[in-house]
């Protein structure tokens, strides 16, 4: 294919466009269509490329892939090592975990199916997770896939027959974008059967610049400059319109899309073209994929220092490490090894085998920081005192407890606990106020996951599925003396499908529903419910987590500045869940178990902090809150310490 160098102009608009929109600057809001430009140019260059190979009778899947490897790998590697070294050296074992599980899916090649899971590219916590990005390279790799293989099966068609079912393709794909985005708008902008018709759109371009009849299309030099100005308005003006609250992907998607392929149709040797061919933005094209990959970790990274900066200078901070590393990498790395790709006397062994063991390795490390709960060693290791740190923040759940189903014969009936990780945390300490030995505590619970009745749930990626917790925890017949429920109230709301729109309007309210359904179905197996209700949001916790660096004094001196954010909403929270509060349902507010008789929080002793993150208690806090919750229960429910013991 011959080189465009106004193509290289069209990447740098839509990389530039993706680093501007991850930055923050509110004026490009819909700068995220820089992405689909990208995927409609792949589709375009892959497509003619493989096309004219098979045309000629040199194309083999062999020389294909090895070149895909030779280009996306160096870059992808170096990106992977960077972010496992920053995650290694500050990272806290749970944001190296979940790091660890990004590593592995962006190294398979399938970050995209992992975000789907639960993340909204849209969200600003999206913001700090360095690897996010990586969807795109996710969908554009399961494209790769694919592609050649169907357009070896289709290449000794005519090529109207080719485009006939290259349109099928496209708006079979859109047609499932479409009706799938409004009800699953999370699945629906990661997965590649809702993209691949932005993709399509570059393969019926190649397609149409190769027919004959395209060729034969002469028209007036002021026809063509007026279709690509037209073009370079359909793909700018999203950027300026779209925001994360439009509909995405779908019928909004076509415009930069369109406008993408008629700019590569009817663009050349116009001045849209020659301004596209502007040293400045060729240069930017050249290094555009890794300019990608490397600028959201940097943005994450100025997200995890905390640094105070407006989106502006933080653009410039991007731009001005970025741009650099990417020519480096470029230059010394990415091109020497396409060159090796591209020569057929050289056995792609020699680059092609270590960049793949690469990949594999940090496949490999990834998924050993997973399991491993983020490496955890690294800090006895190197540093005694966050090792230290990390053994205090650990939780008596995980000590005593596992996550699942765990219904017991043994349990005797004594006590059953439903819930998220939030209540997970009072396992053992009301269970030990209740005199309830742990062999006799029965537990449904997983974290990211809601249990409550009738609740239509879009599960997270996890090995336990929350749906069939739901539906097995619902089975379940045994009498027990008390059943508690609580879980993360201020959270899932973009996770329920079946909440009614008005009451999402309404903080708490719209769990009502569900909460009536759950308390209904326990009535039935015990006579003694405990509810927990909102929980606290403890601000400072962030700089009490252990890297490499965290030092004693530092530790002991952040201490002081923990504080419960969210006590203007206590009052509002406790009393929603006080109206469920009657002779057979105890209702236990978080905020009466940490509070102090002098209206502050307990929050550490001075030594440890009590909780691990901003809503975990750690197990140094077990004995203060198991002392609070007895005191609790002989004031409202006298008669539970008596049974338990």
């Amino acid at each position: 294919m011959k080189y465009r160098p106004d193509i290289d102009g069209l990447r740098a608009i839509s990389v530039m466009a993706v680093i501007i929109f991850h930055s923050g600057v509110n004026l490009l809001s819909g700068g995220y269509v820089g992405v689909d430009i990208f995927f409609v140019i792949s589709g375009y260059l892959i497509t003619g490329l493989v096309f004219d190979e098979i045309k000629k009778g040199t194309f083999t899947f062999t020389n294909f892939y090895k070149r895909r490897i030779a280009r996306l790998l160096p870059s992808l590697i170096t990106t992977l090592l960077l972010v496992f070294v920053f995650g290694f050296l500050f990272y806290d074992n749970n944001t190296f975990d979940n790091l660890g599980k990004e590593i592995f899916f962006s190294a398979i090649g399938a970050a995209n199916l992992l975000f789907a899971q639960g993340v909204n590219y849209f969200a600003q916590e999206s913001s700090i997770r360095p690897l996010v990005h990586l969807w795109s390279l996710g969908v554009e790799e399961q494209f790769y896939l694919v592609w050649p293989t169907i357009l070896a099966l289709l290449a000794f068609l005519k090529r109207r027959n080719i485009l006939i079912i290259f349109l099928l393709l496209f708006f079979t794909s859109l047609y499932m974008a479409v009706t799938s985005v409004v009800d699953s708008p999370i699945t629906t902008y990661f997965y590649p059967q809702y993209r691949a018709f932005e993709l399509i759109t570059g393969a019926i371009t190649a397609l149409t610049i190769r027919s004959g009849g395209f060729k034969k299309i002469k028209l007036k030099k002021i026809c063509n400059e007026a279709i690509s100005y037209l073009s370079l308005f359909l793909i700018i003006l999203p950027m300026f319109l779209l925001d994360g609250n439009s509909t995405f992907p779908g019928v909004n998607t076509l415009y930069p899309c369109i406008g993408t392929a008629m700019l590569i149709l009817f663009s050349t040797s116009t001045s849209v073209s020659k301004i596209l061919s502007y040293t400045p933005l060729v240069f930017i094209g050249l290094i555009s994929y890794p300019l990608y990959l490397y600028h959201n970790p940097i943005i994450s990274y100025v997200h995890f220092f905390k640094l105070t900066v407006s989106n502006g200078v933080l653009l410039a901070i991007v731009l001005a490490i970025s741009i650099p590393l990417s020519w480096l990498t470029y230059r010394y790395i990415e091109m020497p090894i396409r060159k090796l790709a591209h020569k057929r006397n050289k056995s792609p062994a020699a680059y092609i085998i270590p960049l793949v063991a690469s990949l594999v390795s940090f496949a490999g490390v990834g998924i050993y920081v997973a399991k491993s709960n983020g490496l955890g060693e690294r800090f006895k290791l190197l540093n005694s005192f966050a090792y230290q740190v990390t053994e205090h923040s650990g939780t008596t759940f995980h000590t005593y407890f596992s996550r699942g189903m765990n219904i017991s014969a043994n349990s005797n009936g004594k006590i059953l606990f439903v819930g998220d990780s939030l209540m997970q945390q009072y396992v053992y300490p009301i269970s030990k106020a209740l005199g309830i030995d742990a062999s006799n505590v029965d537990t449904v619970t997983r974290g990211g996951c809601v249990l409550l009745k009738g609740v239509d749930f879009i599960d997270k990626f996890s090995d336990i599925s929350c749906n069939d917790l739901r539906a097995e925890l619902y089975m379940i017949n045994t009498q027990y003396e008390y059943v508690v429920i609580s879980q993360s109230w201020d959270s899932y709301d973009q996770s329920i499908k079946n909440i009614d729109v008005f009451n999402k309007t309404i903080p708490h309210q719209m769990w009502t529903p569900f909460i009536n359904s759950t308390l209904e179905h326990f009535k039935t197996i015990s006579a003694n419910i405990i509810v927990i209700g909102s929980h606290l949001k403890v601000e400072g916790t962030s700089e009490l987590s252990p890297t490499i660096f965290l030092s004693e004094k530092y530790y002991k001196t952040q201490l002081g500045s923990l504080r419960v954010s969210n006590t203007g909403d206590i009052p509002r929270s406790n009393l929603f869940f006080s109206q469920w509060g009657e002779d057979d349902v105890l209702v236990i507010h978080p905020s009466d178990i940490w509070s102090l008789n002098n209206g502050t929080f307990k929050l550490h002793d001075t030594e440890w902090s009590f909780f691990s993150d901003s809503q975990h208690a750690s197990h140094i806090s077990t004995e203060f809150v198991v002392k609070k919750i007895k005191s609790i229960l002989l004031n409202k429910k006298p008669a539970y310490i008596s049974k338990g013991q």
